[in-house]
């Protein structure tokens, strides 16, 4: 959006962990903001420059910079902020509001800690309880948005996102938990089974299944025939 002043700001939400390629990322969204505004061959253009804000609402809390708002501006090693500064960039670091409140309380928030405690635990009713004007207006905002049907089709089709993300994690840790399983009774099959068939070829026990190696593993320690072994296998 544009300000009154004509100062840029760019508004964005990110629902996954700060990874450096993230950081990157919305480095170069400010930069890009400032360079968009400079044409080729302009000579007058630092009459049209504005500065640019980025704010980034992050789900996630820098571990060692425990701040709820953290506010990056190009410094000297004199750490004065460079004259004329056209980028601000701001990370709110939605979690860390939780903290906020164990210190402060609910009641004693500031207004942009209340809207960020907003913002991150929704419209409850010890929100509500507040009667604050912030409160009140991201209500109106929220149902506005709720009356909005484009608005609320795209929050469900996100919301179906969000659950398949979570079922795809869910699914890969049930199926690397299984693999491993898999592995460790292959291996203790194998060592069992060359111990006491060492002239045997070992190739007939690639590839079985999991119950299948925890069958044969059990057949082993019992002693049973080559023969029986074999007909597992098969």
């Amino acid at each position: 959006m544009k300000t009154d002043e004509g100062k840029l700001i760019d508004i964005e939400m990110q629902n996954s962990a700060f990874t450096k390629e993230v950081h990157y990322r919305f480095q170069i969204y400010g930069a890009r903001m400032i360079d968009h505004q400079v044409n080729r061959g302009d000579l007058l253009y630092s009459e049209n420059v504005h500065e640019v804000y980025t704010i980034l609402f992050v789900n996630d809390i820098d571990r060692d910079n425990l701040l709820l708002i953290d506010t990056y501006m190009p410094r000297n090693q004199l750490n004065h902020v460079r004259k004329y500064n056209l980028l601000t960039h701001h990370n709110v670091y939605l979690p860390f509001i939780d903290a906020v409140v164990r210190e402060k309380g609910l009641k004693n928030l500031n207004r942009i800690e209340l809207a960020i405690y907003t913002l991150y635990h929704g419209i409850t009713d010890d929100i509500m309880s507040l009667n604050s004007e912030v409160v009140i207006m991201m209500k109106e905002k929220m149902d506005q948005s709720n009356e909005d049907e484009e608005l609320v089709l795209a929050a469900s089709k996100r919301q179906l996102v969000k659950i398949q993300h979570h079922q795809e994690k869910v699914r890969i840790r049930q199926e690397g938990k299984e693999e491993g399983e898999l592995l460790k009774a292959k291996e203790n099959t194998l060592m069992l089974f060359k111990s006491k068939y060492p002239q045997e070829d070992i190739l007939m026990l690639e590839n079985l299944t999991l119950s299948q190696y925890n069958e044969i593993f059990k057949a082993l320690i019992e002693n049973k025939n080559l023969q029986i072994i074999k007909e597992m296998i098969k």
